[in-house]
């Protein structure tokens, strides 16, 4: 269990390091209702997320029955397409680096205009930007993939899967815990806190492609007895 929680991290982090997440919280912690709506945008990345993993748990489980019942190995088919989603990642990733245009809009108008959203708008707006990032859907599945291999019970499975679920919101959970601790102060740190992100948000969009790429590219010449 601690291996994998171990192994889970590298995708936390790729997870967590998502900008245009941390931007809607910020403009959503700007309203009236600033903590309420937090929590609702929180509640809705959490619940979409334990939804999408149990999907990836039954369609990986009835993928795998239906390769291995027809003679094929799954752990083959799996490495195969690790590998082409690596080096897919590791070509968007030096594109975007050579093509972005430093002077270029980094946060879409309609993200800094959520101030006045209602908890229930908050809530659809974090299940909206997993459900609309195909980056999210690649790292979940790794996600889910990693904790079915280990082969642990049911209810250790559904831990590190919450391990996983609950890290990869980190940088989520900042605005919230700024507003909470200094309400007063809240709004001159969300703003700091969002300058900084727009500055270095380019960067970060690099590196979690290039991190998961490389991820996935090595564990997939891995499986494939590539590498050792």
């Amino acid at each position: 269990m601690t291996n994998l929680m171990l192994a889970l991290l590298p995708l936390t982090i790729a997870a967590a390091l998502q900008p245009l997440q941390v931007f809607a919280m910020i403009s959503l912690m700007k309203g009236r209702r600033s903590v309420a709506n937090g929590l609702a945008y929180i509640s809705g990345m959490t619940a979409f997320r334990l939804a999408l993993g149990a999907l990836f748990w039954l369609l990986l489980s009835s993928v795998e029955e239906a390769i291995e019942s027809g003679g094929g190995k799954f752990g083959l088919v799996v490495g195969i397409v690790l590998v082409v989603l690596g080096v897919a990642l590791l070509f968007y990733g030096l594109r975007y680096g050579i093509s972005a245009n430093e002077g270029e809009e980094t946060v879409p108008t309609w993200l800094q205009k959520l101030g006045d959203a209602s908890p229930a708008k908050a809530g659809l707006i974090g299940v909206a930007m997993l459900a609309l990032d195909p980056k999210d859907w690649l790292v979940d599945l790794a996600a889910v993939d990693m904790v079915a291999a280990a082969d642990l019970s049911g209810l250790a499975s559904l831990l590190a899967y919450l391990w996983y679920a609950l890290l990869s919101m980190t940088l989520v959970f900042i605005p919230l815990i700024l507003v909470l601790v200094a309400p007063q102060k809240g709004t001159e740190r969300l703003d700091s806190l969002n300058a900084w992100l727009e500055r270095y948000a380019r960067t970060i969009v690099i590196a979690v492609a290039v991190l998961l790429g490389g991820y996935f590219l090595f564990t997939g010449l891995e499986m494939l007895g590539v590498i050792s």
